[in-house]
């Protein structure tokens, strides 16, 4: 495209320069309006000022540098972190008749001879590169002999040590005010909360550059948050695959905490029958970008990924994100989370969350070479997403929270809001866990903790029986204490050591803790701890009544499932749940599904189930 003057531009109205963005985007875009602070963006960057723009994931922070490129003179310099979101921008623009070109590793000699020609000729609008590659003296020697309209420093985020994603050559760019002097910069990220902004416009020496936050609203996405049964990864496995089976013919991603728990995953899931792919860094580049064409490029597509995966895809219809380990921090999950549902199209966010992972997130910031400073930020950061994940506040209203939004309200369709939990003082209780950790000094893991506690500890010595909180905790059960010890966990009050597998059960941020003892800080679960009466007294329902009422309409169905159940349970030698649980078998009877596809979207009916059962279920079904 023709580039216009820069003076030209500057010397315009801000609404006469803003008329003419608003019909570029039209023609180039197709859109007839801006999005939520676009405009004001825009008009900084058209009037060559410095600014930070922090905009929400599918809230076209691209376009806030991509219009002004193309109005100003010159070529728009965009420096981004990964290649594939570089080849993805840069086709994309290609496609809308923006001249685009990108410099990275992926570029031939000759491609990258002709869009320096090309650049040189003023025949570019803008040319993407690579931090690392900004690094190298001779790149920032021939860009400092073309025009530059403007520098835009996509997924700013990464400048910042405070921040989820801190990448080194990320920091070296504040030097780009002194390479380019006079060149208006922008800073675009989708999530930073108040501290990283202030490090991203030090770090970048953006100076009285106007920082622009939109609201962190994502009306469309649905979360929720569940607890792990346990720390298996069969279970977790098992439970990702639920999830995914009740979402069929959609596109989603699910991430995970390591390569090799992305690769067994996603195999777990095609020996399922889903398409589902696996991507981590430790696969070779060209198959990495082959892998995310087939995700982008295909429909029903279920992407098994680590963090290496995300970052910028632009696929507008993944209709789910699920965490089958949970990420780092509030902004990382924000970042994640808001891969689903770029569309505007409701779509679900959900994560899967324990004990084990708080003690490996904090492990793994331990490992990392950092100031201590930056270190206890990454900690805090880790336990406030999993006091979020254990809270009782809504989801969307606590990362808005977070993030500085004092005003957002609860979201009404959050787990928490469309089920709002009973919260209950367990102050005194949590007192009694934390004096008992502290007298046992650390020595021993919650089994032991919680024997202490009841007074159960077999062939106790006289030094523990002499303690003061030795069976002092008859109020809970074994396990109503076990809850309690994974919930202080989660609040940063206890702390777990690994102990080369056995973890030891220590107490946690002495500053909370005191404030705890002193009766100064609440504790509050959202979930009713178990008492010593309740796992004592029967549970009072008929022996085989399941736990939830069945309905009189769909007793006849379900009483004939358990009964086929108890006979091919007592054909194989196995107990009846091992072939469904009851909660299972009422879901059927309730659903009354038709065929095997609509069978499988029953929580609890995994592939090899529906293969070996489903004929008898659909049988049972229609024949009562």
């Amino acid at each position: 495209m023709a580039p216009a003057d820069s003076a030209l531009i500057a010397a315009l109205s801000p609404a006469d320069a803003l008329a003419g963005a608003r019909d570029l985007l039209e023609r180039v875009w197709g859109h007839r309006q801006f999005r939520g602070l676009q405009a004001e963006v825009i008009a900084e960057m058209l009037a060559g000022r410095d600014a930070l723009a922090v905009l929400p994931t599918g809230g076209g922070k691209s376009v806030c540098y991509q219009i002004p490129a193309v109005l100003r003179r010159g070529v728009g310099l965009v420096v981004s972190p990964l290649i594939a979101l570089m080849a993805d921008q840069v086709a994309a623009m290609r496609q809308q008749g923006v001249a685009a070109a990108r410099l990275d590793s992926n570029v031939t000699l000759d491609e990258r001879t002709a869009v320096w020609r090309a650049a040189e000729a003023g025949e570019l609008d803008l040319l993407y590169v690579s931090p690392e590659g900004l690094a190298q003296p001779h790149m920032t020697d021939r860009l400092g002999r073309l025009d530059l309209a403007l520098i835009a420093i996509d997924e700013a985020h990464c400048v910042s040590q405070w921040g989820h994603d801190f990448r080194p050559d990320y920091r070296d760019l504040g030097r780009l005010a002194e390479l380019f002097p006079g060149v208006p910069r922008l800073a675009v990220t989708a999530t930073a909360d108040a501290r990283t902004r202030e490090d991203i416009v030090r770090s970048l020496r953006l100076g009285d550059a106007r920082i622009f936050v939109d609201s962190f609203a994502r009306p469309n996405l649905q979360l929720s948050a569940e607890r792990k049964e346990s720390a298996s990864r069969a279970r977790t496995d098992e439970r990702v695959a639920q999830l995914v089976a009740r979402r069929p013919g959609q596109s989603g991603v699910v991430y995970c905490g390591s390569r090799d728990g992305a690769d067994r995953l996603a195999d777990d899931l095609k020996r399922r029958g889903f398409n589902a792919i696996a991507y981590h860094a430790g696969l070779d580049p060209r198959e990495r970008d082959r892998r995310l064409a087939r995700f982008l490029g295909e429909d029903a597509c279920v992407m098994v990924a680590t963090i290496a995966f995300g970052m910028g895809v632009d696929k507008p219809d993944v209709r789910f994100v699920i965490h089958a380990d949970p990420p780092s921090s509030i902004e990382a999950y924000w970042q994640e989370i808001g891969r689903a549902g770029r569309d505007g199209e409701p779509a679900d966010g959900i994560t899967l969350y324990g004990p084990s992972d708080i003690a490996w997130s904090l492990r793994r910031i331990e490992g990392r070479p950092m100031d201590e400073a930056v270190k206890q930020a990454q900690v805090l950061k880790a336990r406030q997403l999993f006091r979020m994940l254990d809270g009782a506040t809504c989801r969307a209203m606590a990362v808005r929270h977070y993030f500085g939004e004092a005003a957002a309200e609860p979201c009404g369709v959050c787990d928490l809001c469309l089920n709002p939990p009973a919260v209950m003082d367990a102050t005194q209780t949590a007192q009694k866990l934390i004096s008992a950790v502290h007298r046992l000094g650390g020595r021993y893991g919650k089994g032991r903790v919680v024997n202490h506690l009841l007074g159960k500890t077999k062939e106790v010595q006289p030094w523990e029986a002499g303690l003061t909180t030795f069976g002092i905790g008859d109020e809970l059960s074994a396990n109503g204490w076990r809850d309690l010890i994974d919930h202080l966990i989660y609040e940063g009050l206890l702390a777990e050591d690994p102990n080369e597998g056995k973890p030891l059960l220590g107490l946690g941020d002495p500053v909370m803790v005191k404030a705890v003892y002193r009766g100064e800080l609440k504790v509050e679960t959202r979930r009713e701890l178990q008492s010593a009466d309740a796992a004592r007294t029967p549970r009072r329902r008929r022996r085989g009544e399941p736990m939830t009422p069945v309905p009189e309409a769909d007793r006849a169905l379900f009483e004939a499932l358990r009964n086929w159940r108890k006979d091919v349970a007592a054909e194989q030698g196995v107990p009846p749940y091992v072939i469904f649980h009851d909660r299972t078998l009422l879901d059927i009877a309730r659903a009354r599904p038709d065929s095997a596809a609509t069978l499988a979207r029953v929580a609890g009916v995994g592939e090899g189930k529906l293969a070996r059962y489903g004929d008898a279920v659909l049988r049972l079904v229609r024949d009562n």
